[in-house]
């Protein structure tokens, strides 16, 4: 089942900020300069953090949270400037 995620970074090195920024990209929606929308199963998100994501990251220089996001939360959430809350499309032209 596909769940919402607020994935966010505090990446010292530009090179490797830049990459992670492009890799979360791919699969999230930016609404900050660091912070993302993610709908993803948790397979998927567990596939990203350990193939794409982690990798690029120094543990001891860098930080990357994600925070799981329910329906409530969703609903809660409240937008002052900018999009609103990601919502997936219901179909996905490949």
């Amino acid at each position: 089942m596909t769940k919402l995620w607020l994935v966010c970074y505090d990446v010292a090195d530009d090179k490797r900020r830049t990459k992670l920024a492009k890799r979360i990209e791919q699969s999230c929606q930016r609404v900050q300069y660091s912070v993302f929308e993610c709908p993803l199963e948790d397979s998927i998100l567990a596939y990203h953090l350990q193939k794409h994501w982690l990798p690029l990251l120094k543990l001891s220089e860098d930080n990357l949270r994600i925070y799981p996001l329910d329906a409530t939360a969703k609903q809660q959430t409240r937008v002052y400037g900018g999009a609103p809350p990601y919502e997936p499309p219901d179909y996905l032209i490949l």
